[in-house]
């Protein structure tokens, strides 16, 4: 709805993959640059936002400090950046990454400041305020929708061989469907032969993927 484009600051590349893939099926056109493009695949984004192809731009935090892109933000009217997992620029808070601390040399670094927003759905009363003062938001509005999930609901099971267990669930949930998360890339890698040696249909998802898997 604003005349020119959102810059949306995102820390995880799969993440803001599919975030885009999302956008652009509901019809808003938006692209994103990481460091699975090539420097000639990122020309090319550059161009498309410039002939105003996008409305919205992911990028993740450490993109703010290239030169290549300091040089493209010059050229464009930004009306709105967006910080989403903004928890990460705390040091109080889980996650924390020194490059969101840029972000507000960033902003202040614009001809004009445009709107600044941030998103987060991990925020002690201490973060929040971290946010707030770290990004220097002028008068900001804020929104808390609360915590309580009802269709979601946390258990903790002490268990000696994890392996066994998973297969044992799967087993008993065989007509339903659901997602497994796994602390490391080798982790998910080893689950993933594990499942699909069972016969259990199955795949998998990580970064170190090839794009398009």
């Amino acid at each position: 709805m604003l005349p020119g484009i959102t810059i949306l600051i995102s820390p995880l590349i799969s993440l803001m993959q599919d975030q885009v893939k999302a956008l652009n099926e509901a019809g808003i056109h938006a692209g994103y640059i990481n460091s699975f493009l090539t420097d000639v695949q990122i020309s090319r984004v550059y161009a498309k936002a410039l002939e105003g192809a996008y409305k919205l731009l992911y990028v993740a935090p450490e993109r703010l400090e290239s030169f290549g892109f300091t040089e493209f933000v010059s050229k464009i009217e930004i009306s709105m950046v967006t910080v989403d997992e903004a928890h990460c620029i705390s040091q109080r808070g889980q996650d924390f990454r020194p490059s969101y601390l840029k972000i507000v040399e960033f902003v202040g670094g614009l001809p004009k400041r445009p709107i600044v927003s941030t998103f987060t759905a991990t925020a002690t009363k201490e973060v929040k305020t971290d946010i707030s003062c770290t990004l220097k938001l002028q008068n900001p509005k804020i929104v808390v929708t609360g915590y309580n999930r009802e269709n979601l609901y946390f258990d903790v099971e002490a268990i000696k061989k994890k392996d066994d267990y998973v297969l044992e669930y799967i087993k008993r949930h065989s007509e339903d469907s659901g997602i497994i998360y796994c602390a490391t890339r080798k982790n998910v890698d080893a689950l993933y032969e594990l499942l699909s040696g069972g016969g259990v249909p199955v795949t998998r998802y990580h970064a170190d993927m090839a794009k398009g898997l």
